[in-house]
């Protein structure tokens, strides 16, 4: 018998990727979405929905009955107010979690699906690991934190595993999209005018990353960074990236004063139309840091996580997507 697996945020970029993956695995898969939804990444995928939000807690307790596995990955990376953040990714992480005990108590693993933004930003060029003090910077990495507290209050109860990736890209992702975006316009966009550094994950990386975490019993009440060998720096991933699209771009380097000032234009923007902005001043914040770097060395040594694609390899797959897809 196949096992079951829940997926929260099944519909969004990570986890339309992650329910292929659990496919491809094997597992029966159920999407955790709502009734507004966007389907269209999970079209044509063998999946039963479940219809739910993790806002409302008596949405919850049927979708969760009978399942396996809970990978929770639902939840806000851009909103127009601390509130909103902490609505979705903390208490709506408490209310998946709790209803899961009530509901489906015997689960073999809920898996969270956090951020490294939870932990916040490097001091320095040495990465990250599972020890490192929590000092996220945004509304959003500390409404991700919360979350992360409110999953391992349950570790005696449930075997709960979170998972922190860095920037994810791959194909369907529209975040940095609008970096790949510049570099076709033949600009990379730099912040600052010290070079800055980050570990990166390529989507389908993760999502085996999270298939691993979740069948490994020595995961239960464990954090795990993921992200790919290498360490990039802007400059760095803009060359790969303008080689992988063929252009010829030139770097320029915007003052961190006018990326705020931009910023908080498109803040005031975005709350007369009552959205939310892609550079708000807490994707602000996050840019002006010089170092997001992560240690892999506890996944790989616990889990024998080991990603197969670098930025050179993920992009040339990414690129391919987006123009198939007239995103670029």
């Amino acid at each position: 018998m196949n096992q079951k697996a829940l997926v929260t945020g099944a519909n969004g970029f990570v986890g339309s990727h992650l329910v292929e993956a659990l496919l491809k695995s094997g597992y029966e898969v159920f999407c955790l979405v709502r009734k507004t939804s966007n389907l269209s990444f999970l079209s044509g995928l063998e999946t039963e929905y479940r219809y739910g939000d993790i806002t409302e807690v008596e949405s919850l307790r049927k979708a969760l009955e009978g399942v396996d596995f809970v990978f929770h990955l639902a939840g806000l990376t851009r909103a127009k107010n601390k509130e909103d953040y902490f609505k979705a990714n903390a208490q709506g992480t408490k209310n998946l979690i709790q209803t899961c005990l009530d509901a489906n108590p015997h689960i073999k693993k809920f898996v969270y699906v956090s951020s490294q933004a939870a932990v916040g930003p490097c001091k320095d060029f040495y990465p990250q690991n599972e020890n490192a003090k929590c000092e996220p910077v945004t509304d959003y990495g500390r409404s991700k934190l919360q979350g992360e507290r409110e999953v391992l209050s349950f570790k005696d109860k449930l075997p709960v595993t979170i998972i922190r990736p860095p920037a994810v890209y791959g194909p369907r992702d529209k975040d940095i999209l609008f970096f790949f975006q510049m570099v076709n316009k033949r600009i990379i966009p730099l912040f600052g005018f010290k070079e800055s550094y980050l570990s990166l994950i390529y989507v389908k990386d993760l999502a085996k990353g999270i298939i691993l975490a979740a069948e490994n019993q020595r995961s239960s009440g464990q954090t795990y960074f993921m992200a790919d060998e290498k360490v990039y720096s802007w400059s760095e991933a803009g060359k790969i990236i303008q080689k992988s699209l063929g252009v010829r771009a030139f770097k320029l380097r915007i003052p961190k004063t006018f990326l705020f000032t931009f910023a908080s234009f498109s803040d005031m923007i975005s709350r007369l139309k009552g959205e939310s902005a892609l550079i708000n001043l807490q994707k602000a914040k996050e840019l002006s840091q010089r170092f997001w770097l992560c240690d892999i060395t506890k996944a790989k040594n616990e889990l024998g996580f080991s990603p197969e694609y670098d930025l050179e390899k993920g992009a040339f797959e990414t690129i391919k997507w987006y123009r198939e897809n007239k995103w670029l």
